[in-house]
């Protein structure tokens, strides 16, 4: 099965389908009245709360949907060998409890998830190292290159700490070369670049970007990035600029960790493997949410399972590109909103 395949069904009669109908309804109810929000100076006087989280929430509920019923057939994803005991009659329950309890500790602010991430891409390259592919490295080398380029200016005025910065940079060749060793085991999810499908990169991409759409309206509106930003007067900045969290936090939070995550319980879920991308799309998407700033509700809610949650869905229904352009188009949609304010 390659990445991001279509069913047959659902080539012959894609815009035809209920789900198809109500998510491009969706899609303009959503986006002319957010730019209507907007062209009202919503990033100025934060109204329309409530029109705005009903948006939010309509949005993802009608996208979740249009996700699950397209996308490669769950039930025929790779059965996987138990990772941890595998002759113990509960090993395969021990990475569920786990990732349990590793999401309560991230909850309670313990902060462990990352470093342990850091230390499990370590091991899948050592363990799998005759596997990898110079050219691969290379690609992850480039992406890591291009998202430096992209998110200096943001490291310079001081919008991203110094440790975060180095920190998601220097894993997110690791990471994009790991996450394409785990796909091989479990098919879930992988990039087109990982597999050199060249011609499909941009198609994923864009399509990502037209998704989310919504999403980049949504975070304009809430403010994101600050008032405070007047650096950015140059027409490409936003181009630019919002290249850094995408490339640097889908490597980690989507290509990387859901499939850690999928790998590991899957196992304990071959007869349910939907309950397996369940539960590793959750655990990516509240751990991502809850490592930005904020109170803990909206980190959790909105920035965990009202953008995380999209994006990790989308990840495993489509590609890592996808997701990519997903991630970029909720950047660049606040970062154009305020070079408009700065000049």
């Amino acid at each position: 099965m390659g990445i991001s395949d279509e069913t047959e069904n659902e080539r012959k009669c894609a815009w035809f389908t209920p789900h198809h109908i109500v998510l491009i309804a969706m899609w303009l109810i959503t986006t002319v009245s957010l730019l209507f929000m907007l062209n009202k100076g919503v990033r100025n006087n934060f109204q329309f709360y409530p029109e705005r989280n009903m948006l939010h929430a309509g949005y993802t509920v009608v996208l979740l949907w249009y996700l699950t019923r397209t996308g490669p057939i769950i039930k025929q994803l790779p059965e996987v060998s138990p990772s941890s005991l595998p002759k113990w009659r509960f090993g395969k329950q021990i990475p569920v409890v786990i990732i349990a309890l590793l999401l309560v500790s991230e909850i309670y602010g313990q902060g462990i998830v990352l470093p342990l991430l850091m230390l499990a891409t370590l091991v899948v390259l050592i363990a799998w190292w005759r596997e990898i592919d110079l050219s691969q490295v290379l690609i992850g080398f480039v992406l890591t290159i291009v998202a430096f380029l992209g998110g200096l200016p943001m490291w310079q005025n001081h919008l991203v700490e110094r440790t975060a910065f180095f920190g998601l940079l220097i894993f997110t060749t690791p990471m994009f070369v790991a996450g394409g060793l785990l796909y091989k085991r479990t098919g879930l999810g992988g990039s087109q670049l990982y597999f050199k499908q060249y011609r499909k990169v941009a198609w994923s991409f864009l399509w990502g970007c037209l998704l989310f759409v919504p999403y980049g309206l949504l975070n304009a509106a809430e403010g994101s990035p600050g008032p405070w930003i007047t650096w950015v007067t140059n027409w490409w900045q936003p181009f630019t600029l919002t290249f850094f969290s995408p490339i640097t936090e889908e490597a980690w939070f989507r290509l990387f960790m859901v499939s850690l995550c999928y790998f590991a319980l899957r196992p304990a879920f071959n007869k349910a493997p939907a309950l397996a991308i369940v539960f590793s799309t959750l655990f990516s998407a509240i751990v991502f949410g809850l490592g930005h700033s904020g109170d803990l509700m909206h980190r959790f809610l909105n920035i965990g399972l009202l953008y995380g949650f999209p994006m990790a869905i989308l990840y495993v229904r489509r590609d890592w590109e996808h997701a990519v352009g997903a991630h970029y188009m909720i950047d660049f949609i606040p970062w154009v909103m305020v070079f408009l304010e700065s000049v």
